[in-house]
């Protein structure tokens, strides 16, 4: 078993940490989940925030093994997200990288408001079965199911219109105050949303602080939101509803992605969802993508996956989020009807 040990990460590890994701990635999926971007951020399916913290575990020659990131939110639910070479499985370097994060979990956690619960939540895919099987032998266990759907576009689609509501692009600098309002409301009745006075408030210290170097850093927006593949539905000038897109994509670069569509509560059961889907659908169309894919809850309380399967979508793979308590305490988040 070759001898390693846990270091904070450094920029100049991120090409390092994209070689080990890719190298899992590879051998358990067939694709590419890892990308440096433009001004040296990683992408890992998802972007990684800023703030999170990192770690790489690093053997005695100072190649990197494994890396970890740890993100905490709210103190309430915190996130570990990571990879392990497949030449140094079963050496226990997830072990150490799994205990980090739970470290750093429990640190958070004394900083939620008393009584209440805590968790620390991971991503995976089906066939990711060794990690799978790693995390469940450190106590978690799945607590959702999240569908990946895809469509092979034929044709061009008709966008219907809709009454007394106009669709446009989102203006991706400036509409930001009108649409963060109209998201919050829509995904108000999403599982694991914690609403707004469901504890009593108080002064928290968050445990990864945006530092200024952070908030100065340049970002590669590319693999975002793209500008001419998000669009609003507006009833004059309250936002109805939204579709927010990427058209650049870590795994494939013949394929786009609806990244979130939402619908305020008052304005559902209109068709509002589905002009939406189409009207990003055409940009796609319009723009050379026949390949869309898109993800969602697969038990989601407002049936999301009956719009996308509507639509012409497929399932083509499962994800699941495995959670692990931290403290006991009161739950806060929505977690059924």
């Amino acid at each position: 078993m070759e001898k390693y040990h846990l270091r904070p990460y450094t920029p100049a590890d991120a090409q390092a940490i994209v070689d080990v994701i890719n190298a899992t990635s590879m051998q358990v999926l067939g694709y590419p989940r890892g990308v440096v971007d433009a001004v040296g951020n990683i992408w890992a399916f998802k972007f990684i925030p800023f703030t999170s913290e990192k770690i790489v575990a690093v053997n005695e020659q100072g190649q990197v093994m494994g890396y970890a990131y740890f993100t905490n939110g709210d103190n309430i639910v915190t996130e570990l997200g990571g990879a392990v070479h497949p030449e140094y499985w079963n050496q226990s370097v997830g072990s150490a990288l799994i205990a980090w994060a739970e470290d750093r979990a429990i640190a958070a956690s004394r900083n939620a408001p008393e009584g209440i619960k805590s968790v620390l939540q991971t991503s995976l895919f089906e066939s990711e079965h060794n990690a799978i099987q790693l995390f469940k032998e450190h106590g978690f266990a799945p607590v959702r199911e999240w569908m990946h759907l895809t469509i092979e576009m034929q044709a061009s689609l008709v966008v219907p219109t809709l009454t007394n509501l106009l669709i446009r692009a989102m203006d991706l600098d400036n509409d930001w105050d009108i649409v963060g309002p109209a998201m919050d409301e829509a995904f108000a009745d999403h599982w694991g949303h914690i609403a707004e006075g469901s504890f009593e408030a108080v002064e928290q210290e968050q445990a990864n602080p945006e530092s200024e170097a952070e908030s100065e850093r340049p970002t590669d927006d590319s693999y975002s939101n793209a500008s001419g593949y998000c669009f609003l539905a507006l009833d004059g000038a309250t936002v109805a509803g939204g579709v927010l897109c990427n058209a650049k994509l870590v795994e494939r670069n013949d394929t786009g992605r609806v990244g979130s569509i939402f619908v305020r509560p008052a304005y559902r059961k209109r068709g509002i969802a589905k002009a939406l889907m189409l009207t990003a659908f055409d940009a796609f169309w319009k723009n050379g993508f026949r390949h869309v894919i898109t993800d969602t809850d697969a038990n989601s309380f407002t049936d999301s996956t009956r719009l996308y399967k509507g639509l012409g979508m497929q399932p083509y793979r499962s994800e699941f989020t495995y959670e692990k308590e931290i403290r006991p305490g009161r739950e806060v988040r929505r977690l059924d009807m």
